[in-house]
């Protein structure tokens, strides 16, 4: 019954946290976010496991990091400087239908990923790009140079 009791305040505890971090918090998170709140697991495992009886050292660790998880999002939020440093920038990979190698050397973005969302947008060839941008979701946007003909390829 102990385990029972410990695995219901653990999952009553991150359902609190997760709330407060709110809607939008979640479905917007960066990879960092994402890899910080796969650390909850290891921060609770000792204490379902019995190897820490208390689960008040659990508690308080998965309390620091939703709190120092949820500043860091007030103060990306609050200041573009912090933002820019957490979550980085927008790299533009693609010019005028041409390749910028040393962004892309950079980002590590073969031009092969870039073909892929053109072809996924509807652009066929690269000069058709007016410019293609690694976001900072790790999506590349793709804006066409004609956006006419891909109006027209959409109402088809």
């Amino acid at each position: 019954m102990d385990t029972v009791l410990r695995i219901a305040f653990v999952y009553f505890t991150l359902m609190v946290a997760l709330r407060v971090l709110g809607k939008r918090e979640l479905s917007e998170m960066s990879p960092f976010e994402l890899v910080t709140l796969l650390m909850i697991p290891e921060i609770f495992s000792p204490a379902l496991a019995r190897e820490d009886y208390s689960m008040t050292h659990a508690t308080i660790g998965a309390a620091t990091l939703f709190t120092l998880l949820f500043l860091t999002s007030a103060l990306t939020f609050r200041f573009k400087g912090a933002e820019r440093v957490v979550e980085g920038k927008a790299t533009v990979l693609v010019r005028n239908g041409q390749f910028l190698e040393r962004n892309m050397q950079h980002e590590r973005v073969t031009p092969d990923e870039v073909l892929t969302e053109m072809h996924k947008s509807g652009i066929e060839q690269i000069e058709e790009v007016r410019w293609a941008i690694l976001e900072m979701d790790g999506k590349i946007a793709i804006v066409p140079s004609n956006t006419q003909r891909v109006d027209d390829q959409r109402k088809a």
